[in-house]
């Protein structure tokens, strides 16, 4: 044996070295040990790469030689693997793998800028496997998995972690919530660090003020009930409001058994809801739905939906969408009327983003921008507030044409997909993205992943529609506008401008006008719209009046506006939008 042993190492045989581990593992058992394991990853690496390789991986080498093995060795740590741009570290102590990690990333932001690499760090404690000098187990991939969701230049680490170095540092950690990772069976709950928030720039992280509105609870009971159908019935309801305002990332959304249930009073605070579900009768019924305070009695608003005996499931979405669409109205019409009442200067990220998502429910986008940015400057982990943020910029280009809001939305979109990959929002604004910038097989890959994970969500539908008329595929772009319609009680104005264009590429000019003529409020585009539509349908002097109705409102108008902010595959298309223009030089 030992003979065999001798000679294989001589020749390097690949099938001698595997014979050889083999027979090691055999002999040697394989230990565990409670360890902290710390994950480091290049921020654009690939981008890196592609525009100079020699110079990315010789910068890449000094980075893991210079500053990230003597900070591990500084804490008593010990880099396990090396993995390209990647690093791989055990520490014996947590509160070691912190420090190391927020000294490595105190020297980046330190160095001349421009000059530097990014990193994100992620920390996780965990039981792993001990093989020789390597490491492997669900640990060490949880700790690869978290650090994905780190902020370029910050540290993301678990629930664990951040409870055994709570009090014994003032480095301040923000709630990420739970997260679902790849190939990790049970949600893992994720903290983030940011260096501008801990000292490392000049800026400093505002304070929200006392009584700032922590991220928002719904809470749904069910009345009890003795008689089954009622029973049945509720439980549909229930779930299917559940269901949809858990689309609502912005909602901390959870269901108490009964509404006669105890509440803990410790958990409840000011600005926690309830929904109360009770069923009566038994066929027809009548479902009797109540919103209010959690910590108070009068009830803010109810509805009665009544159903017949033979109700199918798909009038019950609709009654819990109704009564979804209501319950988001009034938080955020409450939320903005208490924000509005305190300086803008000590709003929380939670804050700003609830007054921008009240003024996007008025239609009202470009205002809801600034608060947008705000909340993500203040947290940048908030994914919902990234989405939006980039959503907003979308919009912004699609009135202006000025690249850098897309080149910027595109930026923040990215951000929004490394926090969470499987959030629904996130797919919705890169969709948006990939459509403007004319990548249809990219736009439908994030529609149809928005679609997957947020089915209830009509605004994400209605733009799919939009999306498909770009394509050319006015039929199935027909259909799902009209599905929209279906499920909205009270469809939001823009889906009459997307019907409109559905139905003007179809050459039904007469109920495109009826559709455009239905907004209350009209920008640029809505008008370039009706301009198109009335001279398609032969009225020259309509189509003139709008076009300079139009100019009024975008003087830099023209064809050049209407072919960068129209992202139509087909230029035969694009040409009955350019009727619009009838008439001029």
């Amino acid at each position: 044996m030992l003979r065999r042993v001798v000679l294989c190492y001589a020749c390097h045989c690949r099938s001698c070295d595997r014979w050889l581990l083999g027979e090691l593992m055999a002999r040697t058992p394989l230990k565990r040990r409670l360890a902290a394991i710390m994950a480091t990853d290049v921020v654009g690496y690939s981008r890196l790469m592609e525009a100079d390789e020699e110079a990315t991986l010789a910068s890449v080498k000094a980075m893991q030689e210079e500053l990230i093995r003597p900070n591990v060795e500084r804490e008593g740590g010990r880099v396990f693997k090396l993995m390209g741009d990647g690093t791989l570290a055990v520490f014996d102590s947590v509160n070691g793998a912190v420090e190391c990690a927020i000294a490595i990333q105190g020297e980046l932001m330190r160095q001349r800028e421009g000059s530097r690499l990014v990193l994100r760090i992620g920390i996780n404690l965990a039981d792993v496997l001990v093989d020789g000098t390597d490491l492997f187990g669900d640990g060490v991939n949880v700790a690869s998995r978290i650090e994905a969701s780190a902020f370029p230049g910050g540290i993301s680490i678990t629930d664990g972690v951040y409870h055994q170095i709570a009090k014994r540092t003032g480095t301040d950690f923000v709630d990420g919530g739970e997260r679902v990772l790849k190939n990790i069976d049970r949600p893992v709950r994720v903290w983030h660090w940011q260096p501008r928030y801990n000292g490392f720039v000049e800026e400093e992280r505002p304070r929200p003020a006392d009584g700032a509105i922590a991220k928002t609870a719904v809470r749904i009971t069910a009345a009890p009930s003795t008689a089954p159908q009622q029973l049945d019935l509720a439980e549909l309801v229930v779930s299917s409001l559940e269901d949809l305002l858990t689309e609502q990332r912005w909602l901390d959304v959870s269901r108490v058994g009964s509404a006669s249930a105890a509440l803990d009073g410790s958990a409840i605070r000011p600005y926690d809801y309830t929904v109360k579900i009770g069923i009566h009768g038994a066929g027809p019924f009548r479902v009797n739905a109540k919103f209010l305070h959690t910590n108070a009695t009068p009830v803010m608003w109810s509805r009665a939906f009544d159903l017949p005996e033979s109700y199918h499931f798909d009038v019950v979405e609709l009654v819990a969408a109704e009564i979804g669409s209501l319950v988001q109205d009034k938080v955020l019409l409450v939320a903005s009327e208490m924000i509005a009442k305190k300086p803008q200067s000590s709003w929380s990220a939670d804050e700003n983003f609830l007054y921008g998502r009240m003024l996007d429910s008025k239609h009202m986008l470009p205002e809801a921008e600034v608060f947008f940015l705000r909340a993500t400057e203040l947290d940048p982990g908030m994914i919902y507030a990234q989405a939006s943020y980039a959503i907003a910029l979308t919009y912004s280009f699609a009135q202006t044409g000025d690249f850098e809001h897309l080149r910027r939305a595109d930026e923040i979109a990215r951000i929004a997909l490394r926090i969470d990959n499987n959030d629904a929002l996130s797919h919705y604004a890169a969709a948006l993205v990939h459509l403007l910038s004319r990548d249809y097989d990219g736009a439908r890959s994030h529609y149809g992943k928005a679609r997957d994970l947020a089915p209830s969500d009509l605004q994400i539908r209605a733009d799919h529609a939009e999306m498909l008329h770009y394509l050319g595929d006015l039929e199935q772009a027909d259909a799902e506008i009209g599905e929209c319609f279906r499920l909205a009680k009270y469809p939001p104005v823009w889906f009459w401008v997307i019907r409109g264009i559905i139905r003007l590429h179809q050459g039904r000019f007469g109920s495109a006008i009826e559709d455009f003529e239905n907004i209350p409020w009209r920008s640029w585009r809505t008008l370039i719209l009706l301009a198109a539509a009335y001279a398609l349908h032969g009225d020259e002097v309509r189509c003139r009046q709008y076009q300079t109705e139009a100019l009024s409102l975008q003087p830099a108008l023209g064809p050049e506006l209407v072919r960068n902010t129209f992202p139509y595959r087909d230029q035969d298309a694009l040409s009955k939008l350019l009727c619009a223009f009838v008439g001029t030089a």
